[in-house]
């Protein structure tokens, strides 16, 4: 029996050296995979030769970007302990033989804070290496608990401007069935590449996926709601909402 996403136009807008894992899984159902990054990272290089790791009591990682960037740098000196949010993240550290002391079961900042909560004490040393748009609300909340947080950022997300011709082409000729929104940054460069006020006319007949409550939000301070938010907030969960949803 052929998956509903058989013979689908499905634009993937995740980073070039991310976007093979979604294609994979979408080539699996049948459907069609458009690759156009509408986000890319570049790595600020040397910050942590200013840091003395060994301060530190935890280690907290929002994303496998935060993991990939770190590790490029430096080592976890035993002894500390180390937080993933989101499946994604922590497969990174599973990937590079880190053991993962702290998991939420919700795929956001406020899981980890709430899980954190039961297991740290307050004034410990929380060392948070992320990227340059990370949500204040992690740090903010965690120094209201009273921790001794370092907000580390150790790479920029930037606008890949090689996609906006790739982009403006797919859009303007409807000749995508699907695009997916994996991060509010995403949506973002989307607004920014295609520099139209009629976003909303242009995305008419496209179904919109978008990978959790936070991109939907973001999505919808552009006018656009999406038709499609799953409630696992990975790419998996993405596809297997997007086939429930063409089943109807």
């Amino acid at each position: 029996m052929s998956s509903p996403l058989s013979g689908k136009r499905v634009m993937v807008t995740r980073a070039r050296e991310q976007a093979g894992t979604f294609t994979k899984l979408i080539e699996e159902r049948e459907g069609i995979s458009i690759e156009i990054p509408l986000i890319s990272f570049q790595p600020r290089n040397q910050l942590l030769n200013s840091i003395e790791l060994s301060e530190y009591s935890w280690l907290l990682f929002t994303s496998a970007n935060g993991v990939r960037f770190f590790l490029k740098q430096a080592n976890i000196p035993k002894g500390i302990k180390v937080g993933a949010v989101g499946s994604k993240t922590a497969k990174a550290l599973k990937r590079y033989g880190i053991q993962i002391d702290l998991m939420p079961n919700d795929f956001v900042a406020e899981g980890l804070v709430a899980a954190l909560a039961k297991q740290a004490e307050p004034n410990e040393k929380i060392l948070l290496p992320r990227g340059n748009l990370g949500r204040a609300v992690l740090p903010g909340q965690l120094n209201e608990l009273g921790y001794d947080v370092t907000d580390l950022p150790i790479y920029d997300t930037v606008i890949p401007f090689e996609s906006k011709a790739a982009l403006r082409d797919v859009v303007e000729n409807q000749a995508c069935d699907v695009i997916t929104f994996t991060s509010s940054s995403t949506v973002h460069h989307f607004a920014e590449l295609l520099g139209a006020d009629n976003l909303k006319d242009l995305l008419k007949g496209i179904t919109i996926v978008v990978i959790g409550p936070i991109t939907e939000k973001t999505l919808r301070s552009y006018g656009i709601v999406p038709q499609v938010v799953p409630d696992q907030y990975t790419i998996e969960g993405m596809l297997e909402s997007l086939e429930r949803f063409f089943n109807k």
